[in-house]
């Protein structure tokens, strides 16, 4: 009965029913769980002596009068109640009489609820919510929904109390009475009815811990039944060789102790003999390219292919690159679009035949005709553009390879299981040796010539800058530097300098044309918008200036930072403004006295809440109704707590869990989209 249509309701006909579905309400279950966002506490009457002015609140009155005025302006009556609470006097308005004049009687008493405008010893109230003295269902706290044009919150009440009264009775337990038990749960009817319509604070909070706690745990458990699923034993577990070690040492630098911690995880995850799926988080900069390459290594060392995909051409070409120049030795190719289809089929043989180890490309990777003869590992650069879907997808090359995922957006640990737990997660929280730490500054208009001498002086030096905007084209509606005008500016101010322009709008030919040149030192300032927010890595960079600060995201902020530092000469970041709401300001202080991308990353979160930050959609991660990521850190703990203990009991055959397990396996596909 849960997938009814609300057409089967009273008072819910088709024209209604289009106007509930653009709302998201098209079945009896899409109401059971639509919930207030916020609710009107009408329990106590008071009296007006007791209300401050322009202050909500519910009286009792008696009318005296009732009386219309013609409006005029609106060609309509309105219907004034002249009323005493046998103290005060006052009126009550309502701007049409047509419809509302017989549902008053004269010397009867009412309740009113509304916004009291005081004057003296008189008051009025207008267009008040009312009902007779003796409905006393109407001193109950009111549940107020999203309501869309046309429905009436009154309306959305009535079908909410209709849905409950048909589906509580049958609504089956969604979780086992024993982890009920065991984390201190109210039952689900009991949580449905007092979220819709709370009794007390006590239920209401009982209700909303239960439904928190459900939706996390449901997450949660998903996520790791996807885990499950893809840990599965493998053929025959890796071999780490000494030409791994071999490998390592012909490296032109050491790597941290940070790199050789992930590393020493990788490796057992490899040796295991289970599909390994682990997410390495960095800071940008850490290092997690070589972490890729040796893993790679890993993989062509048992006879077995490696891919790495990255998000961008110039990022795919660039890993190529330096994988050529480290291991000139060893096989390797570049896919992308780019590549001229005489070329590509010729590659697509060659990896079919298994002829080339290592491929290294973009989403041309993935494409149905790319066959593997062998494929070991596939690594996916900058996770944050995936999601759960579209990794998968990159896993189906094979049977079951091992899966390491790369981001250099750092996530608070605790969020991190919930955005990732479906992955071991590796953290390298350690920068390489040499690299100094970028030094920011804020620079408001007082201090942009002061600044434009420092550029200047840095580009005499052989040091090249970037310079980005938030638009491309100028803007008649908003006061922003566009990526043009201040391509022309500096053009200007650098005239002995080589200046280059880079945007969206190019044709990624023209765009990665640029880009070389930049990174060979042909061109000296580069004006880009956030197209460089993931590029190339050129370590002669060590000037980054953001114009209008104020239109970026903490996080964006610090990926655009990273560009710069990448070599051991001191780098720069200027982040330019000239008006800073409160936010803004936080987010500048935060760059300014911090480099740590997790503490960015928390900061963010606190700022701007996990939904924005993350986009949980895009992870393929369903939306949270009253959960909140970073609010309930201590709900998820609990939450991992019990599934563990579950997953324990399930695996030895406890029936309370068998049936919760198999439900949710089940479900896995239709959660998490593409």
């Amino acid at each position: 009965m849960f997938q009814q249509p609300l057409t089967l309701l009273k008072g819910v006909g088709e024209k209604k029913a289009q106007k509930l579905k653009k709302i998201g309400l098209e079945t009896y279950q899409d109401v059971l769980y639509d919930y207030p966002f916020r609710y009107v506490d009408r329990r106590k009457v008071r009296h007006v002596s007791e209300i401050g002015h322009e202050e909500i609140g519910v009286i009792q009155a008696k009318i005296v009068r009732k009386r219309t005025k013609f409006l005029p302006k609106i060609k309509k009556e309105m219907l004034i109640l002249d009323v005493t609470d046998g103290y005060f006097t006052g009126e009550i308005i309502f701007f049409s009489a047509t419809y509302i004049m017989g549902h008053f009687t004269e010397n009867q008493l009412y309740f009113f609820h509304g916004k009291i405008e005081k004057n003296g010893p008189t008051f009025k109230i207008k267009q008040p919510e009312y009902a007779e003295a003796n409905e006393k269902s109407f001193l109950s706290i009111l549940p107020i929904y999203n309501a869309t044009l046309g429905i009436h919150q009154s309306e959305l009440v009535a079908i909410h109390r209709q849905v409950l009264s048909y589906c509580l009775a049958n609504l089956e337990e969604t979780l086992p009475e024993s982890l009920i038990k065991m984390a201190g749960l109210a039952p689900l009817s009991f949580a449905l009815r007092e979220i819709h319509f709370p009794t007390s604070k006590e239920n209401y909070k009982a209700a909303r811990n239960r439904l928190i706690y459900e939706e996390l745990f449901l997450l949660q458990l998903r996520l790791i039944l996807l885990k499950r699923n893809y840990h599965k034993p493998t053929l025959k577990p890796y071999i780490i060789t000494k030409q791994l070690d071999e490998y390592q040492n012909a490296l032109p630098f050491e790597l941290t102790e940070a790199q050789k911690q992930v590393m020493t995880q990788i490796y057992d995850d490899m040796k295991s003999g289970y599909s390994m799926n682990r997410l390495v988080q960095g800071d940008v900069g850490s290092g997690k390219t070589v972490i890729a390459f040796l893993t790679l290594l890993a993989a062509v060392t048992n006879g077995k292919q490696g891919t790495l995909v990255a998000p961008t051409t110039l990022l795919a070409e660039q890993h190529y690159e330096t994988f050529k120049m480290f291991y000139p030795e060893i096989s390797v190719c570049l896919l992308t679009s780019n590549v001229i289809a005489s070329q590509k089929k010729k590659l697509k043989e060659a990896i079919k035949n298994g002829e080339i180890k290592v491929i290294i490309g973009t989403h041309a990777v993935l494409q149905e005709d790319v066959i593997f003869k062998e494929l070991g590992v596939v690594i996916t650069d900058e996770q944050h553009r995936f999601g759960i879907r579209q990794r998968l997808l990159a896993l189906q090359k094979s049977d079951r390879p091992h899966a390491l995922i790369m981001s250099a957006t750092p996530i608070p640990r605790t969020l991190s299981l919930i955005i990732y737990g479906d992955m071991d997660v590796s953290v390298i929280a350690q920068m390489p040796q040499g690299r100094k730490p970028i030094k920011t500054h804020f620079i408001n208009k007082s201090k942009k010539e002061e600044m434009y001498t420092f550029i200047r002086s840095k580009l005499e030096e052989g040091r090249q800058g970037y310079i980005v905007c938030p638009l491309i084209e100028s803007s008649e509606t908003l006061d922003l530097n566009s990526a043009e005008e201040i391509y022309k500016e500096m053009q200007k101010r650098f005239e002995s300098f080589k200046v280059g322009l880079i945007h969206g709008k190019m044709k990624a030919q023209e765009k990665e044309l640029l880009m070389h040149a930049f990174k060979s030192g042909e061109v000296d300032l580069l004006v880009s918008t956030t197209v460089i927010e993931v590029g190339i890595h050129v370590a002669n960079a060590t000037i980054m200036v953001i114009m209008n600060t104020e239109r970026f995201g903490l996080s964006q902020l610090h990926q655009l930072r990273g560009r710069v530092g990448r070599g051991a000469e001191q780098s720069y970041c200027f982040l330019v403004s000239e008006k800073l709401s409160a936010t803004a300001k936080l987010r500048v202080e935060t760059l300014v006295n911090s480099g740590d991308g997790f503490v960015v990353a928390e900061k963010d979160l606190e700022i701007r809440g996990p939904g924005e930050v993350f986009g949980l959609r895009q992870h393929g991660i369903p939306e949270l109704k009253l959960a909140d990521l970073t609010k309930h850190k201590d709900v998820i703990v609990e939450v991992q707590k019990h599934i563990r203990f579950i997953l324990d009991e399930y695996n030895m055959d406890n029936q309370d869990y068998v049936g919760l397990i198999n439900r949710q396996s089940h479900n896995l596909e239709k959660w998490f989209t593409l």
